[in-house]
C-alpha cells in the first residue's frame, strides 16, 4: 500500500499564509487543516498554538542570517562597511515582512500575544550590542548607541511603510520628481550621515 504523500511544514505555512491574509487572524485552523489535507490535530503537533502557526506563516518567526552577525560578530576597523551591509540586509527583510504584517493588522487583532519579541525590538537590541562592541574596540567614538540604533531601525521601518502606502494606495507625492532612492543608495546615505557623528576620533 502506497504511503500518503508527506506534508511538509512549508506546505502548511504556505496555505496558512494564504488563508490568514484572506480571512485575517480569526481564520479557523480547521479550515487550514482541510485545505492542507491533514487533521487539525496534526497541525498542532507541529505548531503548538494558533499564535505560533500565525507568526510562522506570516514570516514573523524568520531568523535572517544577519541576526547572528549582530549577536556574535566582533566589529573590525571596517565597521562602516560592515554596518552598511547589515542594514542593507535588514531593509530587504522588512520590505518582505512589513506588507504581510500591515495586511493582517488591518483585518483585526491577534487574540493572544505572539510568542516572540517583535522584530524591531529584537533588532534594536542586537544593533545596540554590535555598536557597543565597536565603541569598546575603538572602531567608533563614544556615542549614545541606543539612539543610533533607533535612528537606523526607525529610518528603515519608516521607509518600508511609506513605500508600501504609496504603492498600495497609488498616492502621488506632492513634491515634483519625488522618487525613493534605490535601497543601496538609501542605506549608504543613512550610514554616511550617521558616520559624521560616530566615526572614530583620528
Amino acid at each position: 500500500m502506497a504511503r500518503p504523500p508527506k506534508i511538509s511544514n512549508e506546505n502548511i505555512l504556505a496555505i496558512a499564509r494564504e488563508i490568514f491574509l484572506e480571512q485575517g487572524v480569526g481564520a479557523s485552523t480547521l479550515d487550514i487543516a482541510e485545505q492542507v489535507g491533514i487533521s487539525e490535530a496534526s497541525i498542532f503537533k507541529r505548531f503548538k498554538t494558533k499564535q505560533t502557526l500565525f507568526a510562522a506563516a506570516m514570516g514573523i518567526l524568520e531568523q535572517p542570517p544577519w541576526l547572528s552577525v549582530l549577536a556574535d560578530y566582533e566589529p573590525t576597523a571596517n565597521v562602516k562597511s560592515e554596518l552598511t551591509d547589515i542594514c542593507e540586509q535588514m531593509l530587504a527583510f522588512y520590505q518582505d515582512l512589513m506588507p504581510r504584517v500591515l495586511m493582517v493588522m488591518a483585518q483585526g487583532k491577534v487574540s493572544a500575544p505572539l510568542p516572540i519579541v517583535p522584530p524591531p525590538i529584537r533588532d534594536r537590541k542586537l544593533l545596540v550590542g554590535f555598536l557597543d562592541r565597536a565603541v569598546q574596540a575603538g572602531h567608533l567614538r563614544t556615542c549614545d548607541t541606543q539612539t543610533v540604533a533607533q535612528m537606523i531601525i526607525g529610518t528603515i521601518i519608516n521607509t518600508v511603510v511609506t513605500q508600501h502606502m504609496i504603492h498600495k494606495l497609488s498616492i502621488q507625492p506632492s513634491m515634483p520628481n519625488f522618487v525613493f532612492p534605490p535601497s543601496e543608495t538609501l542605506i549608504k546615505n543613512l550610514i554616511e550621515t550617521l558616520w559624521m557623528g560616530i566615526a572614530p576620533d583620528s
